[in-house]
């Protein structure tokens, strides 16, 4: 399959998609799910847990508290939650160092899943039994990018998934295709929609080019699957060989130590016969000269990673003489998050999901995050 069928399988099937309501369920917590009754709404009386962030913000402080569950306001949904996974940002976001904008979330988490069981007044974007998930950036749902739209941010500027019933922002909803699980579906409004602009938004990524994506988390794993399916080759770094045994067991088709090997650009480039045309760029400006090291000549740079600055600024080499594309991107659209769930349901694919704990053991999955040990994904599963 080419790009272009791949792209247009996509969106044939996101489009088949967006009349599903409730579909028949995959995996564990889906099974769990269709035992719920389909016209339950919640009343002003009924009480959920959900997870707060601590004062001051650390993993340590999160607190697991009991509310009353809310009812939807106008514009909103009450969604009972299956499944969610943690991002590098969630973590900064609980220990308190990355949170932007002038509001501020009580409780964690952009990426989940799970059943609509209430709406608000106005809402027309989904009904209640319908399977969701919702990009983090609620009010780009289409179109270009505007800085406006880090003011609506889900698990940021405001709340999150972390809870048995939590609300959230119609306009941001998908729907679920049939053939995506709760669990997948849980790991993909971060990592996975990132990816997807990164590699067919902005990359326009095609068969047989060759990608680079730096480092084992969410973004990168998912980035390799959706390059492998749409024809391309792969090359992914790590600092341990047992990670990168790891990733070509899941496809990737050639690995680089950069502890073992300093200057693991110039290395990308001869084992590619010449370099990359893509890279996924997971770290940011530390890491920037190697990446260009490992370009060809017109390769396309995709700033996704936010390190901190080296102690040297980048030199940027090749810049010119290869003529090089640096953008950067802040996620994706409803649209794309669309797009996304479209061809993961026609290729069958599944995100790597690492490590999985219970709603009640919380801390220990952002703990699991913090020593990064895992490769893809840290789930979830909600009662």
């Amino acid at each position: 399959m080419d790009r272009r069928d791949f792209l247009t399988v996509a969106s044939a099937t996101a489009a088949g998609s967006a009349t599903a309501a409730g579909s028949a369920a995959l995996g564990a917590a889906d099974a769990a799910a269709a035992a719920t009754p389909r016209n339950a709404r919640p009343t002003a009386r009924e009480r959920s847990r959900v997870w707060r962030i601590g004062t001051p913000p650390s993993i340590g402080n999160l607190q697991l508290t009991t509310r009353e569950t809310p009812l939807p306001q106008r514009g909103e949904v009450l969604v009972r939650v299956v499944a969610t996974s943690i991002n590098a940002r969630d973590r900064g976001i609980v220990a308190g160092f990355f949170p932007i904008g002038t509001n501020k979330a009580s409780i964690p988490l952009s990426e989940g899943a799970g059943e609509v069981i209430a709406v608000g007044e106005g809402v027309s974007e989904v009904a209640v039994g319908d399977r969701v998930t919702a990009c983090h950036f609620p009010d780009w749902t289409e179109g270009r990018w505007r800085p406006s739209v880090y003011e609506r941010d889900i698990g940021n500027t405001l709340d999150g998934w972390l809870g048995e019933r939590v609300i959230l922002p119609a306009q941001g909803l998908v729907r679920l295709p049939d053939a995506v699980s709760y669990e997948s579906a849980a790991t993909l409004a971060s990592s996975g929609v990132t990816a997807w602009h990164a590699l067919f938004e902005i990359a326009r990524l095609r068969p047989g080019q060759t990608v680079l994506s730096l480092g084992t988390g969410g973004v990168s794993t998912i980035g390799m699957q959706l390059a492998k399916q749409a024809g391309a080759r792969v090359v992914v770094t790590s600092s341990r060989n047992d990670k990168l045994a790891r990733m070509r067991e899941l496809g990737a088709d050639l690995t680089v130590n950069y502890r073992d090997t300093p200057a693991w650009g110039t290395r990308v480039a001869e084992l590619t016969g010449g370099g990359v045309d893509v890279v996924l760029e997971n770290v940011g400006r530390p890491t920037l000269d190697e990446s260009m090291n490992a370009c060809a000549p017109g390769a396309c740079i995709v700033m996704i990673g936010t390190g901190p600055l080296p102690k040297e600024l980048p030199k940027m080499p090749g810049f010119y003489q290869k003529n090089l594309m640096l953008k950067a991107i802040s996620n994706g659209s409803r649209q794309m998050f669309a797009d996304l769930l479209g061809a993961m349901a026609a290729n069958r694919l599944q995100p790597v999901i690492d490590k999985t704990f219970a709603f009640d053991d919380a801390i220990a999955a952002f703990r699991e995050m913090e020593a990064s040990d895992h490769i893809g994904k840290v789930l979830i599963r909600h009662p």
